[in-house]
């Protein structure tokens, strides 16, 4: 099984920082992802084919029909070109999941930081954002840099298909962390995504400024990707695992 990466308008991408979302604990990650979509100017700059994706067809926004695919997007940000990679969803095969990392990884050859975007569950009143160092370098680095580092959480690891692509990162060449934001763990926790966006915004410059309330708007998002009921036949094909954290 392999990731075939179909590039729409450009090749790459050497030399930007890469933020990578799949869905998760409170869909945090994905609805993180979805905000710096809408909030710099953005462009679909790839399409990554996955076999371990579930075999549905969609049609896209001009009525064409596109296989299953995780969407790669260029950012325009104050500091430069960024990248994020939206996950349509991950295998509840353990096989399938390494190999989507490992296939989306070697498309991400070249980034300066793979960043997961995650959440983390906690109890409502802990409202933190963190990171989580992949290596050793990369710790005491982003240590220095002044980022707020957990050497600590999450305390019982974390599985997923964003998980493995992280931690594999420096095996591949590459600089991977997670960005976590505290959750109480429902698919309606903005705020949780918000404050991810925010620091996203202090660690690498990207120009967001002032956040508006986004409250609606992410919950519209939301809304749109609740699972709809399908006929029984393929249900089953539908169903996304329920991550423990990423």
């Amino acid at each position: 099984m392999s990731v075939k990466v179909v590039w729409l308008d450009e090749e790459g991408v050497a030399g930007t920082p890469c933020f990578v979302a799949f869905p998760g604990v409170g869909d945090i990650g994905i609805l993180t992802a979805e905000l710096l979509t809408q909030l710099l100017p953005s462009r679909t700059v790839a399409h990554a084919l996955d076999p371990s994706l579930p075999p549905l067809a969609q049609l896209d926004d001009n009525g064409v029909l596109k296989p299953p695919h995780h969407r790669l997007i260029r950012l325009e940000t104050a500091a430069g070109p960024a990248h994020v990679l939206i996950g349509a969803a991950q295998s509840s095969h353990p096989h399938l999941q390494h190999a989507t990392a490992v296939g989306l990884l070697d498309a991400l050859q070249g980034a300066t930081e793979v960043v997961g975007l995650a959440g983390f569950r906690a109890p409502a009143e802990d409202r933190r954002t963190f990171w989580v160092a992949t290596s050793n370098d990369d710790l005491e680095s982003f240590e220095a840099e002044g980022r707020t580092v957990s050497r600590t959480e999450p305390s019982a690891g974390c599985i997923g298909a964003l998980a493995l692509l992280v931690s594999l990162a420096p095996h591949h060449g590459l600089s991977g962390s997670l960005a976590v934001s505290t959750t109480v763990g429902e698919s309606r926790d903005p705020s949780a995504a918000q404050r991810l966006a925010k620091m996203l915004d202090s660690t690498f410059g990207l120009g967001m400024g002032d956040m508006p309330d986004v409250d609606e708007h992410l919950r519209s998002l939301l809304e749109a990707r609740a699972p709809r009921v399908v006929q029984d036949h393929i249900s089953e094909l539908m169903e996304q695992p329920d991550a423990f954290y990423a």
